[in-house]
Protein backbone atom coordinates (compact mmCIF):
# COMPACT_ATOMS: atom_id res chain seq x y z
CA UNK A 1 0.00 0.00 0.00
CA UNK A 2 1.24 3.69 -1.01
CA UNK A 3 1.36 5.39 2.53
CA UNK A 4 1.66 8.71 0.51
CA UNK A 5 -1.96 7.96 -0.93
CA UNK A 6 -3.40 6.64 1.66
CA UNK A 7 -2.47 9.85 4.38
CA UNK A 8 -4.00 11.78 1.70
CA UNK A 9 -7.02 14.16 2.46
CA UNK A 10 -10.13 14.58 0.50
CA UNK A 11 -8.99 18.22 0.26
CA UNK A 12 -5.67 17.41 -1.44
CA UNK A 13 -7.64 16.13 -4.67
CA UNK A 14 -9.49 19.47 -4.51
CA UNK A 15 -11.03 21.74 -1.68
CA UNK A 16 -14.16 21.60 -3.53
CA UNK A 17 -14.03 17.66 -3.09
CA UNK A 18 -15.74 17.03 0.34
CA UNK A 19 -18.00 14.48 2.46
CA UNK A 20 -21.08 15.51 0.52
CA UNK A 21 -19.37 15.08 -3.27
CA UNK A 22 -19.06 11.64 -1.66
CA UNK A 23 -22.66 11.32 -1.19
CA UNK A 24 -23.63 12.58 -4.14
CA UNK A 25 -21.31 9.89 -6.62
CA UNK A 26 -23.00 7.11 -3.89
CA UNK A 27 -25.73 8.50 -4.91
CA UNK A 28 -25.23 8.43 -8.82
CA UNK A 29 -24.08 5.04 -8.46
CA UNK A 30 -27.37 3.74 -6.56
CA UNK A 31 -26.90 4.00 -2.72
CA UNK A 32 -28.06 6.65 -0.08
CA UNK A 33 -24.89 7.78 1.20
CA UNK A 34 -21.02 7.45 1.62
CA UNK A 35 -20.07 5.38 4.84
CA UNK A 36 -16.32 5.18 3.88
CA UNK A 37 -13.31 6.15 1.53
CA UNK A 38 -9.56 5.06 0.91
CA UNK A 39 -7.23 5.98 -1.68
CA UNK A 40 -5.82 2.83 -2.93
CA UNK A 41 -2.49 2.17 -5.06
CA UNK A 42 -2.93 4.93 -7.97
CA UNK A 43 -0.47 3.66 -10.44
CA UNK A 44 -1.06 6.61 -12.95
CA UNK A 45 2.14 7.28 -14.61
CA UNK A 46 3.33 10.57 -15.80
CA UNK A 47 2.14 10.21 -19.22
CA UNK A 48 -1.60 9.36 -17.83
CA UNK A 49 -2.65 12.80 -17.88
CA UNK A 50 -1.03 16.17 -19.62
CA UNK A 51 -3.44 18.55 -18.53
CA UNK A 52 -4.68 17.29 -15.12
CA UNK A 53 -3.64 14.88 -12.29
CA UNK A 54 -5.32 11.86 -11.86
CA UNK A 55 -6.48 9.84 -8.73
CA UNK A 56 -8.10 6.79 -7.57
CA UNK A 57 -10.85 6.67 -4.71
CA UNK A 58 -12.55 4.16 -3.63
CA UNK A 59 -16.26 4.50 -1.48
CA UNK A 60 -18.13 2.23 0.16
CA UNK A 61 -21.98 3.19 0.52
CA UNK A 62 -25.08 2.31 2.03
CA UNK A 63 -27.26 0.32 -0.48
CA UNK A 64 -30.58 1.57 -1.53
CA UNK A 65 -31.94 -1.92 -1.76
CA UNK A 66 -33.85 -3.11 1.45
CA UNK A 67 -32.81 -6.08 2.96
CA UNK A 68 -29.02 -6.07 1.56
CA UNK A 69 -26.44 -6.21 3.79
CA UNK A 70 -23.63 -6.16 2.35
CA UNK A 71 -22.29 -2.55 1.47
CA UNK A 72 -22.25 -0.46 -1.73
CA UNK A 73 -18.78 -0.04 -3.23
CA UNK A 74 -17.91 2.46 -6.14
CA UNK A 75 -14.45 2.57 -7.08
CA UNK A 76 -13.63 6.37 -9.22
CA UNK A 77 -11.31 8.31 -10.73
CA UNK A 78 -10.86 12.25 -10.38
CA UNK A 79 -9.38 14.02 -12.94
CA UNK A 80 -8.06 17.40 -11.14
CA UNK A 81 -6.90 20.83 -12.25
CA UNK A 82 -3.24 20.88 -11.52
CA UNK A 83 -2.36 22.37 -8.28
CA UNK A 84 0.76 23.78 -9.69
CA UNK A 85 -0.33 27.28 -10.61
CA UNK A 86 2.46 27.92 -12.82
CA UNK A 87 1.93 24.77 -14.84
CA UNK A 88 -2.10 25.58 -14.62
CA UNK A 89 -1.71 28.97 -16.14
CA UNK A 90 1.03 27.08 -18.61
CA UNK A 91 -1.46 24.71 -20.05
CA UNK A 92 -4.58 26.73 -19.89
CA UNK A 93 -5.92 24.10 -17.81
CA UNK A 94 -9.50 25.67 -16.62
CA UNK A 95 -10.46 26.09 -19.93
CA UNK A 96 -10.18 22.73 -20.55
CA UNK A 97 -12.02 21.89 -17.23
CA UNK A 98 -14.67 23.96 -18.41
CA UNK A 99 -15.23 22.46 -21.29
CA UNK A 100 -15.37 19.10 -20.45
CA UNK A 101 -17.58 19.59 -17.22
CA UNK A 102 -19.98 21.78 -19.91
CA UNK A 103 -19.46 18.36 -22.17
CA UNK A 104 -20.63 16.24 -18.87
CA UNK A 105 -23.12 18.47 -16.99
CA UNK A 106 -25.28 19.27 -20.18
CA UNK A 107 -24.20 18.02 -23.57
CA UNK A 108 -23.65 14.44 -22.58
CA UNK A 109 -26.75 14.61 -20.42
CA UNK A 110 -28.83 16.18 -23.23
CA UNK A 111 -27.77 14.01 -25.81
CA UNK A 112 -28.95 10.91 -23.73
CA UNK A 113 -31.95 12.42 -22.73
CA UNK A 114 -32.93 12.83 -26.52
CA UNK A 115 -31.85 9.18 -26.78
CA UNK A 116 -33.43 7.34 -23.90
CA UNK A 117 -36.63 9.56 -25.09
CA UNK A 118 -36.39 7.21 -28.57
CA UNK A 119 -35.84 4.13 -26.38
CA UNK A 120 -33.75 3.03 -29.18
CA UNK A 121 -32.91 -1.16 -29.21
CA UNK A 122 -29.27 -0.66 -28.91
CA UNK A 123 -28.69 2.69 -27.17
CA UNK A 124 -24.73 4.53 -27.64
CA UNK A 125 -23.34 3.90 -24.50
CA UNK A 126 -19.61 4.04 -25.19
CA UNK A 127 -19.18 7.09 -23.07
CA UNK A 128 -20.16 6.43 -19.36
CA UNK A 129 -22.04 9.55 -17.58
CA UNK A 130 -19.79 11.54 -15.23
CA UNK A 131 -20.44 11.19 -11.53
CA UNK A 132 -19.66 14.66 -10.55
CA UNK A 133 -18.04 17.62 -12.57
CA UNK A 134 -16.96 20.76 -10.54
CA UNK A 135 -15.17 23.64 -12.17
CA UNK A 136 -14.52 27.34 -11.24
CA UNK A 137 -11.20 27.52 -12.81
CA UNK A 138 -9.31 26.86 -9.46
CA UNK A 139 -10.58 23.82 -7.83
CA UNK A 140 -11.74 21.93 -10.75
CA UNK A 141 -12.58 18.18 -10.69
CA UNK A 142 -14.13 15.54 -12.25
CA UNK A 143 -15.58 12.25 -11.29
CA UNK A 144 -15.48 8.94 -13.15
CA UNK A 145 -16.26 5.32 -12.70
CA UNK A 146 -13.38 3.65 -12.77
CA UNK A 147 -13.42 1.60 -15.84
CA UNK A 148 -10.04 -0.54 -14.68
CA UNK A 149 -12.24 -2.25 -12.31
CA UNK A 150 -14.53 -3.92 -15.16
CA UNK A 151 -11.27 -5.06 -17.58
CA UNK A 152 -10.83 -1.74 -19.74
CA UNK A 153 -7.35 -0.54 -20.51
CA UNK A 154 -5.61 1.43 -23.02
CA UNK A 155 -4.00 0.12 -26.24
CA UNK A 156 -0.27 0.84 -26.36
CA UNK A 157 0.60 4.98 -28.04
CA UNK A 158 3.30 3.36 -30.02
CA UNK A 159 2.48 0.08 -31.35
CA UNK A 160 -1.14 1.30 -32.25
CA UNK A 161 -4.20 -1.58 -32.39
CA UNK A 162 -5.19 -3.83 -35.21
CA UNK A 163 -8.08 -3.62 -37.64
CA UNK A 164 -10.89 -5.35 -35.22
CA UNK A 165 -10.27 -2.86 -32.59
CA UNK A 166 -9.48 0.65 -35.49
CA UNK A 167 -13.58 -0.69 -36.68
CA UNK A 168 -14.91 -0.76 -33.29
CA UNK A 169 -13.59 2.52 -32.54
CA UNK A 170 -15.23 3.96 -36.01
CA UNK A 171 -17.98 2.26 -35.18
CA UNK A 172 -18.39 4.03 -31.62
CA UNK A 173 -17.59 7.46 -33.22
CA UNK A 174 -20.48 7.11 -35.63
CA UNK A 175 -22.69 6.16 -33.02
CA UNK A 176 -21.37 8.89 -31.24
CA UNK A 177 -22.13 11.64 -34.53
CA UNK A 178 -25.21 10.21 -34.93
CA UNK A 179 -26.83 11.62 -31.83
CA UNK A 180 -26.15 14.53 -32.45
CA UNK A 181 -27.37 14.51 -36.28
CA UNK A 182 -30.82 12.67 -35.14
CA UNK A 183 -31.10 15.81 -32.06
CA UNK A 184 -30.28 18.49 -34.46
CA UNK A 185 -33.05 17.05 -37.00
CA UNK A 186 -35.91 16.36 -34.61
CA UNK A 187 -34.76 19.19 -31.73
CA UNK A 188 -32.97 21.48 -33.79
CA UNK A 189 -33.31 24.83 -31.44
CA UNK A 190 -32.61 22.57 -28.40
CA UNK A 191 -29.31 20.97 -30.13
CA UNK A 192 -27.68 24.23 -31.37
CA UNK A 193 -28.32 25.45 -28.01
CA UNK A 194 -26.38 23.09 -26.41
CA UNK A 195 -23.64 22.72 -29.42
CA UNK A 196 -23.29 26.89 -29.49
CA UNK A 197 -23.26 27.67 -25.47
CA UNK A 198 -21.98 24.61 -24.17
CA UNK A 199 -19.23 23.55 -26.06
CA UNK A 200 -16.15 25.50 -27.15
CA UNK A 201 -13.21 25.45 -29.27
CA UNK A 202 -10.10 24.72 -26.74
CA UNK A 203 -7.08 24.43 -28.95
CA UNK A 204 -7.63 25.82 -32.50
CA UNK A 205 -8.48 29.72 -32.33
CA UNK A 206 -7.56 33.16 -33.24
CA UNK A 207 -7.28 34.16 -29.40
CA UNK A 208 -5.18 30.96 -28.24
CA UNK A 209 -2.68 31.48 -31.26
CA UNK A 210 0.17 33.20 -29.32
CA UNK A 211 -0.47 30.32 -26.76
CA UNK A 212 0.19 27.11 -29.58
CA UNK A 213 1.51 28.61 -32.34
CA UNK A 214 5.31 28.26 -31.69
CA UNK A 215 4.91 24.69 -30.25
CA UNK A 216 3.70 24.26 -33.83
CA UNK A 217 6.43 25.31 -35.67
CA UNK A 218 8.56 22.38 -33.72
CA UNK A 219 6.19 20.31 -35.05
CA UNK A 220 6.33 21.37 -38.70
CA UNK A 221 10.42 21.15 -38.36
CA UNK A 222 10.02 17.38 -36.68
CA UNK A 223 7.66 16.88 -39.77
CA UNK A 224 10.20 18.39 -42.10
CA UNK A 225 12.99 16.72 -40.63
CA UNK A 226 11.36 12.95 -40.76
CA UNK A 227 10.29 13.94 -45.07
CA UNK A 228 13.98 14.95 -45.78
CA UNK A 229 14.93 11.48 -44.31
CA UNK A 230 12.52 9.60 -45.84
CA UNK A 231 11.25 10.83 -49.20
CA UNK A 232 13.66 13.56 -49.78
CA UNK A 233 13.30 15.74 -52.92
CA UNK A 234 10.07 13.70 -54.30
CA UNK A 235 6.57 14.85 -55.06
CA UNK A 236 5.75 13.51 -51.51
CA UNK A 237 7.92 16.24 -49.83
CA UNK A 238 6.75 18.92 -51.68
CA UNK A 239 2.84 18.09 -50.96
CA UNK A 240 3.83 18.38 -47.47
CA UNK A 241 5.16 21.48 -48.36
CA UNK A 242 2.17 23.24 -49.83
CA UNK A 243 0.36 21.78 -46.78
CA UNK A 244 2.74 23.89 -44.62
CA UNK A 245 2.73 26.66 -47.20
CA UNK A 246 0.22 28.63 -45.39
CA UNK A 247 -0.30 29.93 -41.40
CA UNK A 248 -1.09 26.63 -40.44
CA UNK A 249 -2.52 27.88 -37.16
CA UNK A 250 -5.16 29.47 -38.95
CA UNK A 251 -5.70 27.12 -41.20
CA UNK A 252 -6.31 24.30 -38.20
CA UNK A 253 -8.64 27.65 -36.90
CA UNK A 254 -10.52 27.61 -40.19
CA UNK A 255 -11.09 23.92 -40.04
CA UNK A 256 -12.07 23.78 -36.83
CA UNK A 257 -14.79 26.36 -36.63
CA UNK A 258 -16.24 25.94 -40.28
CA UNK A 259 -19.67 24.79 -39.59
CA UNK A 260 -22.92 23.07 -42.08
CA UNK A 261 -25.35 20.95 -41.90
CA UNK A 262 -23.12 17.74 -40.88
CA UNK A 263 -21.66 19.28 -38.39
CA UNK A 264 -21.82 17.04 -35.12
CA UNK A 265 -20.24 17.08 -31.41
CA UNK A 266 -16.99 15.53 -31.62
CA UNK A 267 -14.91 14.38 -29.15
CA UNK A 268 -11.84 16.16 -29.96
CA UNK A 269 -8.67 13.84 -29.01
CA UNK A 270 -8.98 11.22 -31.26
CA UNK A 271 -5.93 9.62 -30.38
CA UNK A 272 -5.44 5.77 -28.40
CA UNK A 273 -5.35 6.54 -24.63
CA UNK A 274 -8.63 7.63 -24.95
CA UNK A 275 -9.92 4.51 -26.30
CA UNK A 276 -10.53 2.30 -23.70
CA UNK A 277 -11.00 -1.87 -24.61
CA UNK A 278 -12.72 -4.32 -22.57
CA UNK A 279 -9.99 -7.48 -22.33
CA UNK A 280 -12.85 -10.10 -22.85
CA UNK A 281 -15.62 -8.47 -24.53
CA UNK A 282 -15.82 -6.52 -27.99
CA UNK A 283 -16.86 -3.50 -25.49
CA UNK A 284 -15.32 -0.42 -25.77
CA UNK A 285 -15.27 3.41 -23.76
CA UNK A 286 -14.50 6.60 -24.95
CA UNK A 287 -12.87 9.17 -22.57
CA UNK A 288 -11.39 12.70 -22.24
CA UNK A 289 -13.96 15.37 -23.37
CA UNK A 290 -11.62 18.22 -23.07
CA UNK A 291 -11.20 19.51 -26.73
CA UNK A 292 -14.86 18.50 -27.79
CA UNK A 293 -16.00 20.93 -30.40
CA UNK A 294 -18.37 21.56 -32.50
CA UNK A 295 -17.74 21.28 -36.17
CA UNK A 296 -17.65 18.43 -39.26
CA UNK A 297 -17.17 14.45 -38.40
CA UNK A 298 -14.34 14.32 -40.49
CA UNK A 299 -12.39 15.71 -38.26
CA UNK A 300 -12.54 12.60 -35.50
CA UNK A 301 -12.09 10.56 -38.31
CA UNK A 302 -9.17 12.01 -39.80
CA UNK A 303 -7.45 12.77 -36.21
CA UNK A 304 -8.12 9.15 -35.27
CA UNK A 305 -7.25 7.27 -38.56
CA UNK A 306 -4.09 9.26 -38.88
CA UNK A 307 -2.66 9.22 -35.07
CA UNK A 308 -3.80 5.78 -34.43
CA UNK A 309 -3.64 3.28 -37.70
CA UNK A 310 -0.52 2.22 -39.88
CA UNK A 311 0.00 3.19 -43.48
CA UNK A 312 -0.47 -0.84 -43.94
CA UNK A 313 -3.65 -0.84 -42.43
CA UNK A 314 -4.99 1.99 -44.50
CA UNK A 315 -4.02 0.49 -47.21
CA UNK A 316 -5.49 -2.95 -47.23
CA UNK A 317 -8.60 -1.11 -45.13
CA UNK A 318 -9.16 2.36 -45.42
CA UNK A 319 -12.81 1.90 -46.96
CA UNK A 320 -13.31 -0.91 -43.98
CA UNK A 321 -12.51 1.84 -41.60
CA UNK A 322 -14.85 4.35 -43.51
CA UNK A 323 -17.63 1.73 -43.62
CA UNK A 324 -17.43 0.54 -39.73
CA UNK A 325 -17.94 4.37 -39.17
CA UNK A 326 -21.12 5.38 -41.59
CA UNK A 327 -22.52 1.89 -41.02
CA UNK A 328 -22.84 2.15 -37.04
CA UNK A 329 -23.82 6.32 -37.78
CA UNK A 330 -26.89 4.52 -40.49
CA UNK A 331 -27.66 1.95 -37.79
CA UNK A 332 -27.79 4.32 -34.77
CA UNK A 333 -29.78 7.19 -36.80
CA UNK A 334 -32.27 4.48 -37.65
CA UNK A 335 -32.50 3.51 -34.02
CA UNK A 336 -33.46 6.98 -33.00
CA UNK A 337 -36.16 7.35 -35.78
CA UNK A 338 -34.35 9.68 -38.16
CA UNK A 339 -33.27 8.54 -42.08
CA UNK A 340 -30.02 7.80 -43.18
CA UNK A 341 -30.26 8.41 -46.74
CA UNK A 342 -31.67 11.56 -45.74
CA UNK A 343 -29.81 13.28 -42.86
CA UNK A 344 -26.49 11.64 -44.08
CA UNK A 345 -25.90 9.31 -46.99
CA UNK A 346 -22.31 7.93 -47.40
CA UNK A 347 -21.78 10.41 -50.62
CA UNK A 348 -21.82 13.38 -47.68
CA UNK A 349 -19.39 11.22 -45.34
CA UNK A 350 -16.80 11.19 -48.81
CA UNK A 351 -17.21 15.19 -48.96
CA UNK A 352 -17.08 16.03 -45.47
CA UNK A 353 -13.76 14.29 -46.24
CA UNK A 354 -12.59 15.81 -48.97
CA UNK A 355 -13.21 19.10 -47.41
CA UNK A 356 -12.10 18.69 -44.17
CA UNK A 357 -9.97 15.43 -43.50
CA UNK A 358 -6.43 17.71 -43.79
CA UNK A 359 -7.10 18.55 -39.87
CA UNK A 360 -5.78 14.93 -38.97
CA UNK A 361 -2.46 15.43 -40.76
CA UNK A 362 -2.35 19.21 -38.51
CA UNK A 363 -3.08 17.19 -36.06
CA UNK A 364 -0.78 13.84 -36.39
CA UNK A 365 2.31 16.09 -36.21
CA UNK A 366 1.64 16.69 -32.63
CA UNK A 367 0.12 13.17 -31.73
CA UNK A 368 2.80 10.83 -33.47
CA UNK A 369 5.76 12.20 -31.73
CA UNK A 370 3.78 12.57 -28.58
CA UNK A 371 2.81 8.82 -28.54
CA UNK A 372 6.64 7.89 -29.49
CA UNK A 373 8.08 9.04 -25.94
CA UNK A 374 9.41 7.48 -23.87
CA UNK A 375 8.28 7.70 -20.40
CA UNK A 376 11.67 9.00 -19.40
CA UNK A 377 11.03 11.91 -21.72
CA UNK A 378 8.00 12.94 -20.32
CA UNK A 379 8.54 16.07 -18.57
CA UNK A 380 7.72 16.21 -14.13
CA UNK A 381 5.17 19.43 -15.18
CA UNK A 382 4.95 19.97 -11.66
CA UNK A 383 8.71 21.46 -11.25
CA UNK A 384 7.50 24.66 -13.12
CA UNK A 385 8.21 27.61 -10.39
CA UNK A 386 6.42 30.42 -9.88
CA UNK A 387 2.89 31.55 -10.97
CA UNK A 388 3.24 32.62 -14.41
CA UNK A 389 2.36 30.73 -17.76
CA UNK A 390 5.68 29.30 -19.66
CA UNK A 391 6.13 28.89 -23.40
CA UNK A 392 4.64 25.42 -23.75
CA UNK A 393 7.74 24.53 -26.50
CA UNK A 394 10.04 25.24 -23.64
CA UNK A 395 8.60 22.35 -21.59
CA UNK A 396 6.85 19.71 -24.05
CA UNK A 397 10.17 18.72 -25.66
CA UNK A 398 9.55 17.62 -28.86
CA UNK A 399 12.63 16.55 -31.08
CA UNK A 400 13.36 14.55 -34.66
CA UNK A 401 12.38 10.73 -34.69
CA UNK A 402 15.16 9.07 -34.45
CA UNK A 403 13.94 6.03 -35.56
CA UNK A 404 13.07 5.27 -39.11
CA UNK A 405 9.74 3.55 -38.33
CA UNK A 406 8.70 6.25 -36.31
CA UNK A 407 9.51 8.47 -39.57
CA UNK A 408 7.19 6.12 -41.67
CA UNK A 409 4.72 6.50 -39.39
CA UNK A 410 4.75 10.55 -39.95
CA UNK A 411 5.66 10.78 -43.46
CA UNK A 412 2.95 7.83 -44.71
CA UNK A 413 0.19 10.15 -42.62
CA UNK A 414 1.04 12.83 -45.92
CA UNK A 415 1.20 10.17 -48.44
CA UNK A 416 -2.67 8.18 -47.37
CA UNK A 417 -4.31 11.89 -47.38
CA UNK A 418 -2.14 12.83 -50.72
CA UNK A 419 -3.27 9.78 -52.44
CA UNK A 420 -7.16 9.94 -51.21
CA UNK A 421 -7.45 13.72 -52.71
CA UNK A 422 -7.40 15.38 -49.46
CA UNK A 423 -4.46 17.90 -49.41
CA UNK A 424 -5.69 19.31 -53.09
Amino acid sequence: MDTQRVALKLSDISPKFTEETLDEIVRCAGGKRCTGWKIPETNFTKGDAYLSELYRIQLTGEPAEPGRDEPLVVNVVVKTIPKNVGRRNTFRSADFFRNEANFYNVVLKELYRFQDARKPANPFKDINPCYVAYTDGVNDFVAMEDLGQYGYKTASRAEGVGLEECKRCMRSLGRFHALSLAMKEQEPDRFHEIAQQHVEETYYSARLKSWYNNFLQVQIDIARDAMAHEYPGTELERTMEKFFDCDLYDHMVYLTHTRNQNSVINHGDCWMPNFLFHDSTPAMRMIDFQLARYCSPALDIAFFVYSCTSQALRDAHYEDLLGAYHGGLAEMLRDLGSDPDSVFPRAELEKEMRQYARFGCGMGIESIPFSLLDESEVPDLDKITGEQAVPIEQLWILRPIASQAGRRRLTDMFRHATDMGYLN
